[in-house]
Order: C-alpha cells, then structure tokens, then sequence
C-alpha cells in the first residue's frame, strides 16, 4: 500500500527534474547565443584614412597698395592718385582687362586729428592710402606680373606691404573646392578599408560594412609647406596639395 502512495509522488518529482533540465540547457542555450552576438557586436576596427592630392588654384586675389605721406592735404592726394593711375596702366601693360581690376576707395589719415596726436613724432601730418584689387582666373598671369613688380618702384611708385588683411603677396584660391570634396573623402574611405582588410587579414576575419565614419580634417597645404587652410594665410603659393584625414570604424567578420 506504501509502494502505490508514493509512486505519484515520484512521478511528480521526475516531471519537475526534467522540466529543471530542459530550463537549464534551455537557458545555457540563449545565454550562449547571447554572448555570441554581444562578441560578434564588438568585432570591429578603428582605422584613419589618408589622402592627399596636389591641385592648381584656378583663382588670383593680388592687392596692389599705395601710401603716401606729406605735410599737404593735396599733395598726398595727388601722389596717391598718381601712383594708382602708374599702377593701373601698370596691370594693363601685363595684360590684366578692366574687368579683373578694381579701384579702391581712398583713406586720409590726420594724425593732428587724433586722440593724442599733438604727442605724435612722426615727420608728416598726413598718410594717405589706397588700392588696386585684381581679381582673375589667369593664376599665371598673376605669378608673371608680380615678378616685374620692379617696373613701379623704377617709375618712382613703392608698393605698401603693411596691412592688416595679410602680405602683398597674391593669394591663390581654389574655388571648385566644394567640388572636390566628394572624391576626396571617397579615396580617404578606399584608404581606410585598404588599411582595415590588412588588419583584418593578419586576424584572420573579413571586412564589413562602416560602423560609424568621422570626416576629420582638411588641410591646404601650400607649395612651400605652409598651412593655408586660414581663410588668409600669410603666403601663398599657385599648387597646394589638399590632406583629408578621416576615421572610419568597420565591423569585422
């Protein structure tokens, strides 16, 4: 009679081990699967995609400025007119047109007039300043005509390097930028995952697709190896060689 009350018992208790045991492996099942994707999520590379390209600006800004000083109101201003109009025909004569030259306004300085001024040592009471700006797409027609710069100092004109918007160096431009740029950042990804699949390779795992991207930075870089990424940089130079550097992270497979 024992026998036969206890065997719902045990019946009861062998259900409840399996059902233990189908939990457990269960359980070990989706907990492995889970730290499989969580590694797999985490598989990744981190690498900098280099390119660099040498391009030829395809715009001039040149700022021709004059400076006269005198003790006569009307004697700066006739030599300054003078030295514009010597500059004018000056950029005529290297084959500038009108178009490409502008006149600028002109700025009279009474020292006198300033605060403090009556302190004031220096020899003339007036400085009178003006510009030319030439603005063209001819770069090597600039490069020429700033090399027989000399032409205006033998006819008596000085040209005024001391500004405060840069040198008296022309500043080359490359205007189509904005159209570059897509290439640019293009090679800098095809670089990265040259880099990454050479990673990937000694690691023995694929290259997939871009977790993340970073476009980092732009520079110009002048001839001469000056950073002219400034909107005005001191000097600048008619070939400039751009450098993308950028971050990608790949997933890794």
């Amino acid at each position: 009679m024992t026998s036969d009350k206890n065997q719902p018992i045990a019946l009861a208790a062998f259900v409840v081990g399996v059902c233990l045991l189908v939990g457990l492996c269960a359980g070990g099942y989706f907990i492995g699967k889970g730290l499989a994707a969580f590694r797999s999520d985490n598989r990744t590379v981190t690498v900098k995609g280099l390119v660099e390209k040498v391009v030829k600006a395809d715009q001039a800004v040149w700022v021709l400025r004059f400076r006269r000083a005198s003790e006569d109101l009307k004697d700066a201003h006739t030599r300054i007119s003078s030295d514009r109009d010597a500059g004018v025909a000056f950029l005529k004569d290297q084959g500038f047109k009108d178009e490409e030259i502008s006149r600028q306004p002109t700025r009279t300085i009474d020292k006198l007039a300033q605060e403090y001024g009556q302190n004031q040592t220096e020899r003339f009471r007036y400085v009178v300043t003006s510009s030319l700006v030439v603005t063209t797409g001819r770069t090597d027609l600039v490069t020429k005509a700033l090399g027989a710069t000399e032409k205006l100092l033998q006819s008596g004109v000085i040209l005024d390097g001391q500004s405060d918007q840069g040198t008296a160096n022309p500043r080359y431009v490359i205007s189509t930028f904005n159209d570059l740029r897509p290439q640019l950042l293009a090679d800098a990804t095809k670089n990265a995952r040259l880099t990454a699949q050479q990673f990937a390779s000694d690691s023995g795992a694929q290259v997939g697709k871009i977790r993340s991207a970073n476009q980092g930075t732009i520079q110009i870089f002048g001839s001469d190896g000056n950073d002219e990424s400034a909107p005005y940089s001191p000097t600048s130079t008619p070939e400039k060689k751009i450098r993308v550097v950028s971050t990608f992270e790949f997933e890794l497979r």
